[in-house]
């Protein structure tokens, strides 16, 4: 039972190193090869802790050779785009310029009620009002609507509103981000003046954002306040 525990300790934080060396990607969406090593990833690293006479170290050699291998191809694949195709396939137009293309959807073994449902998923009803959608290397379906029935930007009602960008997290349950002050343009004696300004410290405070015009949000530990 001791030496399970420890190799199960000891597996899930090697996996954790080796996944974050596989980058972010690896982790919200599997390629071909990715996902093939995934599986072989938690075949490998469960012999160890439900086999106890399988050595630990057996498994932490698999399992960085295929780290190695992962690593390999990821940088052939920069250097040669050509092996992209062979390793991740190609994106297929499924429906194109408004009509479905049944050669494409058989080739990629989709039937036209899975179509039907990915469709619907992006609030679609109908098919024709679809210009463009593309069957994506990691299965997700890109859908371009046409032009009379795509939303209404301010670009078309001829207006030009403020960008926001993206709102800052200063402050997160009662701590300082100085990463994200730095990228909000503040620094911390004018964080701490708008804090006193407001009756509060840094404990106080739950979330406290900075948009890149200025805006900010603070939200009491108890209760919110908006600027």
């Amino acid at each position: 039972m001791i030496t399970t525990s420890i190799h199960t300790v000891l597996i899930y934080l090697f996996l954790l190193i080796v996944v974050r060396l596989m980058g972010k990607r690896q982790i919200g969406e599997l390629q071909t090869s990715e996902f093939i090593i995934t599986i072989l990833l938690s075949e490998i690293a469960s012999a160890p802790i439900t086999t106890e006479q399988f050595p630990l170290l057996n498994g932490i050699v698999s399992v960085l050779i295929l780290l190695a291998l992962e690593l390999l191809i990821s940088s052939a694949l920069l250097r040669f785009n050509g092996l992209k195709k062979l390793f991740y396939g190609a994106p297929s137009v499924v429906i194109n310029r408004g009509k479905i293309d049944m050669r494409e959807m058989r080739h990629n073994r989709m039937e036209i009620d899975e179509l039907l449902s990915e469709l619907r998923q992006k609030g679609i009803s109908d098919p024709a009002d679809v210009y463009y959608a593309i069957l994506e290397e990691n299965g997700k379906l890109s859908v371009f609507p046409t032009a009379d029935k795509a939303p209404a930007t301010p670009a078309d009602l001829r207006l030009t509103p403020d960008e926001h960008g993206i709102a800052h997290a200063c402050i997160l349950d009662g701590q300082v981000i100085p990463k994200n002050l730095t990228l909000a343009g503040w620094d911390r004696a004018r964080l701490d003046k708008e804090l006193s300004r407001r009756g509060l410290t840094v404990r106080d405070v739950f979330v406290f954002t900075v948009d890149d015009l200025g805006q900010i949000t603070c939200v009491k530990k108890e209760s919110g306040c908006r600027k």
